[in-house]
Formats: structure tokens, C-alpha cells, sequence
């Protein structure tokens, strides 16, 4: 029986990978090289027909080789974005809107209204923006600690901001055309105070609590992962 292990392992030559994903990657190899040389062999094959059949699966061993690099290599980049962008975007979602809802409640303080204009009103709830701060450093000190770049730190410190404005924007042209066949004006004001009260002011308070974490970290900044020998 061929050492299939080690014909795997000389065929793909250096994969540019940690040792052990390399290792995982040639026993996956070599197992499905013999199911080949085996199937081909009950098949009523010579020996030499069911390796050159085995071969055969794999006939451009340096395509081959690309081909798993990339994948990994992209495996990699996902797991990476999910550890350092989506999982502490989620949270500071998870929690702004949890604080948000509670502050919503009859025995909550109430918020304050400023710089009324016609019937778009400026909301500002005061307990919400303190809260944002403290947010905003959970959701960079994650991302920082799993090992997250400036920009993932920032985005995963921006999402409950950029979720609120994204709502507006959508809805702008709907608006718009709404407000041009009835009104015959044009909604840039109340549409500029709504952004400002739920984007642009959550934004700032944010990033205020994320600025100690979004800073260059000698133990983590060394850019994304990617693999390695």
C-alpha cells in the first residue's frame, strides 16, 4: 500500500501554512487520494492504473497548492473579521439598544426636546448619550483584545450609530418625493436634525469612550492575520 501521507505531503510541497493546518490539509489529501486508489482497485485495476487514476484527480499539483492557500487564506480573513468586527459590533448593538429601550419606559427620565422645528423635534436622551461612552470602550477594548486593526475597532464601535442613520437615509427619498407632491418643500431641516440627534451626537459619544482603545497597541497591531509559516 503507497504511503499516501508522505505522497501527499512531496506533492503539495510547502503550502505556507501553520504546521498543523498543513498537516490537516495533507491527511484530508491523502485519505481522498485513497479512496481513489481503492475504488479503482475494486474496480478490477492494476496497481499502476489505480495510482495513475488517484494521480489523475489532481493532475496540476501547483494549482492545487493556490487553490488551498486561498481558501485558508480566506478562512482565515472571516474568522478574523467576525472575531474583531462583528462580534463587538454586535455587542455595543446589543447594548445601546438595550439601554435605549429601558430609557423608554414610563418611569424612565424623561428626554429633552431642543430647537423644536415645525413638528420635527430634536430627542436627546441624556442618559442614552452618557451611557454611549462606556459602549463605545466594551465594543474597542474587544476588538482590540482579539486583536483588531483602527478600522475594525472603529466600526465595531460605530455600528449602533450608523445602523440609526441608514433608517433615515432609506427612507429619504420616500420622504422627499412625499413632502414635493404635498407640501410642495423640500425636508432637508427635519431630516438634518434627525440625523444629527441620532447619528451624528451617538456617533460622538462613542467614539469618545473608544479613543483610550483606539490608539496603537505594540501587542496587537501588527495587521491582519494572515497565514504563516
Amino acid at each position: 500500500m503507497p504511503d499516501w501521507r508522505a505522497i501527499a505531503r512531496k506533492k503539495l510541497g510547502p503550502l505556507g501554512l501553520e504546521a498543523k493546518r498543513q498537516e490537516e490539509i495533507v491527511l484530508e489529501l491523502a485519505g481522498h487520494l485513497e479512496d481513489l486508489y481503492s475504488d479503482a482497485l475494486r474496480q478490477g485495476r492494476s496497481h499502476a492504473e489505480a495510482l495513475h487514476s488517484a494521480f489523475d484527480a489532481a493532475s496540476d499539483w501547483n494549482e492545487l497548492r493556490r487553490e488551498i492557500e486561498l481558501a485558508v487564506n480566506e478562512e482565515v480573513a472571516m474568522n478574523y473579521r467576525v472575531k474583531t468586527l462583528w462580534l463587538p459590533g454586535a455587542c455595543t448593538i446589543a447594548l445601546s439598544g438595550i439601554v435605549l429601550r429601558l430609557l423608554q419606559i414610563p418611569s424612565a427620565p424623561v428626554p429633552r426636546v431642543l430647537w423644536p422645528w415645525h413638528s420635527t423635534e430634536l430627542v436627546i436622551y441624556c442618559w442614552w448619550l452618557l451611557s454611549l461612552p462606556v459602549i463605545g470602550a466594551i465594543g474597542a477594548y474587544w476588538s482590540r483584545h482579539a486583536g483588531g486593526r483602527f478600522l475594525e475597532r472603529a466600526l465595531a464601535v460605530s455600528l449602533p450609530a450608523l445602523g440609526m442613520v441608514c433608517l433615515p437615509l432609506l427612507m429619504f427619498p420616500f420622504v422627499l418625493v412625499y413632502d414635493l407632491i404635498r407640501f410642495h418643500s423640500f425636508p432637508f431641516v427635519p431630516m438634518a436634525i434627525l440625523l444629527f440627534g441620532w447619528g451624528v451626537l451617538p456617533e460622538a459619544a462613542l467614539l469618545v469612550g473608544s479613543l483610550p482603545f483606539l490608539r496603537r497597541d505594540a501587542s496587537t497591531e501588527h495587521g491582519q492575520p494572515v497565514a504563516s509559516h
